[in-house]
């Protein structure tokens, strides 16, 4: 949730795109998002503005990666098409490589949730097996219905309620320190 906060208050279009269509579908007093998803549970599957957000959200800062034993008849491919042998090594699947790959995703550093609304065949449109905050296939996480519920349930109770912002360079500034910061200068 962190990330995804962090991402609507740097992006404030999609922060109102987000707003305006909780106010659409579980109307425009955010006091009452709660009753209106209790008696109309099924309200949550009409976001999806709300799920690209959390899906995006996720692409971009995927939550974990999974690391698996090889086995003598799995290998690897490396980019000049040589098998490598898996067996006896620890296989790691880095999914935040993996999202990030300008092979797979347009404009991958980027925070485009409209990616997660296009067709099939758009430029934007994520290839199969390119998104795995979860893994994929046989691998996929099982609590991954109940995670993706929660988080749209968070968003629903709280975008609309509070407007988040950094405030990381002040309180260094008023404490004399330098806090972690990602890859990409983020602040963790």
């Amino acid at each position: 949730m962190y990330y995804t906060f962090h991402l609507l208050s740097t992006n404030p279009s999609a922060r109102r795109l987000l707003t305006s269509e909780h106010d659409r579908i579980l109307g425009p007093d955010r006091d009452r998002a709660a009753s209106e998803i209790s008696t109309n549970p099924h309200l949550l599957n009409q976001l999806p503005y709300t799920l690209a957000v959390v899906k995006e959200t996720l692409r971009l800062y995927p939550p974990a990666s999974s690391t698996r034993s090889g086995e003598p008849a799995c290998f690897i491919t490396d980019p000049n098409g040589r098998q490598l042998p898996t067996d006896g090594f620890l296989v790691w699947s880095n999914s935040y490589t993996i999202h990030r790959d300008p092979d797979l995703w347009l404009e991958p550093d980027k925070f485009i949730p409209e990616r997660w609304l296009v067709e099939e065949g758009d430029r934007l449109y994520p290839g199969k097996g390119a998104c795995r905050p979860f893994e994929f296939g046989p691998r996929n996480c099982i609590g991954q219905e109940l995670a993706m519920l929660e988080l749209k349930l968070v968003l629903v109770m709280t975008a609309r309620g509070f407007e988040v912002k950094s405030v990381y360079d002040e309180w260094d500034k008023l404490n004399h320190i330098n806090g972690t910061k990602t890859l990409n200068g983020v602040r963790a």
